[in-house]
């Protein structure tokens, strides 16, 4: 029974143990999917241009999130993560700098004023398109930003730690070969002739006053 409890406590989930920009790649990657699902229900989800092959790219987008969220290399993660969030953020002010007002030709949406036509009647963004793209450059770049520094200090940690190891191992191997049983016996032989030589001081002293 206990065997039984003890293996139940050590297997864990596997997203407990990804790292953090990990886990921000698993939660992006299932926003993107979800969104993805509910564009092709509704287009005009939150006044989004969620036509089929921007939702089509939505559901990608969290596939390829969700894979390197769950890989084995954080670092492929982080770079993932700097890789979306600077196409996200230059689409989002792409779209806010030459966006033109217009009516998308997807659909039955309504106009917008900073329309980016990417493909036209295929692929268009509209201003809420714009600014969830750059809160999700700024999401993903912060992550990356945030894993990059703990990162660094826990690589600085584990240098230093290899370090003391290092300087321990040599102190001792210092002390092992100064002490060896040569130096000992020298050593225990060298205090004993100076307490013969004590003792036979003490005597000649004792041997003058009588």
């Amino acid at each position: 029974m206990a065997t039984t409890l003890n293996s139940q406590h050590t297997v864990r989930p596997a997203f407990a143990t990804r790292s953090s920009i990990q886990k921000v790649c698993i939660g992006m990657g299932v926003a993107f999917i979800l969104v993805g699902f509910l564009g092709i229900l509704m287009p005009g989800f939150m006044n989004m241009h969620l036509s089929l092959s921007h939702n089509l790219i939505h559901l990608a987008s969290g596939a390829f999130a969700i894979g390197f969220g769950y890989s084995d290399n954080s670092r492929a993660a982080y770079h993932f993560a700097i890789a979306f969030g600077v196409v996200y953020g230059l689409l989002g002010i792409a779209g806010f700098v030459i966006g033109q007002p217009g009516y998308p030709g997807v659909g039955h949406m309504a106009a917008d004023q900073n329309l980016l036509r990417v493909i036209p009647n295929v692929l268009e963004f509209g201003t809420m398109d714009h600014s969830v793209h750059i809160l999700l450059s700024a999401a993903f770049l912060f992550s990356a930003y945030a894993w990059k520094h703990t990162y660094l200090e826990a690589d600085r940690s584990l240098v230093d730690v290899q370090r003391r190891a290092e300087r321990t191992v040599t102190s001792t191997e210092t002390f092992d070969s100064a002490s060896t049983p040569s130096d000992l016996k020298d050593s225990i032989l060298g205090q004993s002739d100076i307490s013969v030589i004590h003792d036979r001081d003490r005597r000649d002293n004792f041997e003058e006053r009588l």
